[in-house]
């Protein structure tokens, strides 16, 4: 069957008309994104004219099934998205677009739903680990903002996803130079979260800090981009720091050791021994950086609970469509639904 599925973030939202076929002799079932087209979310008031544009470029109705993943919390069919002023609601988006039914859910949950329909060589792996089949999963990435979530058995075994706001957790400094990245932030924001420090705003907060607190300048280039609140202050960070800056180098290796310290306190709360996904626009962006060891030994500098974390597999997903993949999921999911204001927990295989 055909499905809308979307992939909605603070910077940008992604659609797809996707085919959903049979499931697999894995429980998988097959996904195809046909047309698609990103836009940026900021140029548009909210969800429905986003889609309501890419009905008029795809020249015919949309599908009369759609499921989003969104960068917020949802509950009872509605959304606040964290980094946007929209309000999303479920029965409102399928009346005003024509269609029978949708279903909105954290990114983070059609994440965790599009995991089975990422290639291998779409995974690139961090720690070896060995992988317990029935074990949870635990997946984060950074990207507008920080994304966590949790995937469990159930007793039919199928996997459960468990949406979460971890990234809104208070960040927790490791030493003297991250204690003064966290005193620079308090003067900053009433409170100093992970996603703080880990995504795109946080590598210019690292940056920044790291800057004030050494007497060093920044480069001239991610100063007038910081100065001036550019959407590409991030790249302009990274740039520098591939360029020899040491202020810029410093923040993306603190970014990067950061990240892992993050994961693996997921990975623990959780006992992830299922695996950690490290997902997120930014992670294949610094892949080479994610792999050079400051990721893997910030995730495995948990004292006793060394050997524990040595054991789980560590996993960037690199398919930039995986949480549309997701949303295609579930949206097929709502085949057998009969009422359009049910809301369907769905599973993996």
């Amino acid at each position: 069957m055909q499905v809308l599925a979307g992939d909605v973030g603070g910077t940008k939202t992604l659609l797809a008309i996707a085919e959903v076929g049979a499931a697999g002799p894995a429980g998988v079932p097959s996904i195809e994104l046909r047309e698609s087209q990103r836009y940026d979310s900021r140029q548009f008031p909210g969800l429905a004219a986003i889609c309501r544009a890419f009905a008029a470029e795809l020249g015919r109705p949309l599908p009369p099934r759609a499921a989003f993943g969104v960068a917020g919390p949802v509950s009872g069919g509605r959304a606040h998205t964290t980094n946007l002023p929209w309000v999303l609601d479920e029965r409102e988006l399928a009346k005003v677009l024509g269609i029978e039914l949708v279903q909105l859910a954290n990114d983070f949950h059609t994440l965790a739903l599009g995991i089975p329909a990422v290639k291998q060589k779409d995974l690139v792996t961090l720690n070896e680990g060995a992988r317990d089949l029935r074990g949870p999963w635990a997946l984060i990435g950074a990207g507008t903002g920080l994304g966590e979530a949790a995937a469990v058995l159930n007793e039919r075994g199928h996997r459960e996803v468990l949406a979460t706001e971890g990234g809104h957790a208070s960040f927790a400094p490791r030493n003297e130079m991250e204690i003064g990245i966290l005193r620079f932030l308090l003067h900053r924001y009433e409170h100093v979260s992970w996603e703080r420090v880990l995504s795109g705003d946080g590598l210019v907060n690292l940056a920044e800090a790291i800057a004030h607190g050494s007497g060093a300048p920044l480069p001239a280039a991610v100063a007038k981009a910081v100065l001036s609140a550019r959407d590409d202050a991030p790249s302009a960070v990274t740039d520098a720091a591939r360029a020899g800056d040491p202020v810029c180098r410093r923040a993306m290796e603190t970014f990067c050791s950061l990240y892992g310290a993050e994961a693996g306190n997921l990975a623990l709360k959780i006992l992830a021994t299922g695996g950690v996904y490290v997902a997120g626009g930014i992670a294949p962006k610094l892949l080479a950086e994610l792999q050079d060891g400051r990721f893997r030994a910030a995730f495995l500098s948990k004292g006793r609970m060394r050997a524990l974390l040595e054991a789980m597999p560590v996993q960037v997903v690199l398919d930039p469509n995986t949480t549309v993949l997701g949303a295609a999921a579930l949206a097929a999911s709502q085949a057998t639904v009969q009422a359009p204001t049910r809301h369907i927990p769905a599973t993996i295989p």
